[in-house]
């Protein structure tokens, strides 16, 4: 069985006892590394499992690797220059890489060869916690219920308690745009008739 996982943005296929060159990682050469963002897993005649098409990474799959060693890749020579202008840029660049060696590929539900957890253990934990979030739930239903009377304050109650609301504000009168002048109406004051006596 191999893999295709996701490293630093690119996918590589991950086969069990082959090396691979990712970026760099922050790990020290010697150490064990988990690759948890596997979008595939395909199967190979013999094995166990079915090959897995992740939406976008299979849930439970995983790869573990470990780090051989931290190098650098070839030079590549960046040039940038604008034509008649006397603008030339020359520069070099290499990319920091890490070697891993891949150790075993995981589908879900399966376990590292040498490693067996007692099961007792995880679920005693998990019910601890389910214990914990339980009591803590009606601390949050009665804090959140005084956020919800605190906003129900009405408008008469904030105005009597001298803040302003909305509906107590006077209307704002709309401006003419510049240049243009508005007509003068009775309702203004401006009154009298239309013949200019």
């Amino acid at each position: 069985m191999y893999a295709v996982v996701q490293v630093g943005g690119r996918q590589y296929r991950a086969r069990p006892g082959e090396r691979m060159v990712v970026d760099r990682m922050a790990v020290a050469e010697g150490q064990p590394v988990e690759l948890g963002d596997v979008r595939m897993l395909v199967a190979e005649p013999g094995d166990s499992l079915e090959t897995a098409v992740g939406r976008p990474r299979v849930e439970g799959a995983r790869v573990t690797a470990t780090a051989v060693s931290h190098l650098r890749g070839p030079k590549v020579v960046v040039f940038k220059y604008k034509p008649k202008k006397r603008y030339r840029r020359t520069m070099g660049f290499r990319a920091e890489l890490t070697e891993l060696r891949i150790e075993e590929v995981l589908g879900p539900g399966q376990r590292p060869g040498g490693e067996h957890r007692a099961p007792s253990s995880r679920r005693s934990s998990r019910s601890a916690a389910a214990v914990s979030t339980k009591e803590a739930a009606p601390q949050v239903v009665q804090a959140e219920a005084a956020k919800a009377e605190a906003a129900e304050e009405t408008p008469e109650v904030k105005a009597a308690a001298g803040g302003t609301t909305k509906a107590a504000r006077a209307p704002r009168r709309r401006r003419a745009p510049a240049g243009e002048v508005s007509a003068p109406t009775v309702e203004d004051g401006a009154g009298g008739g239309g013949d200019g006596s």
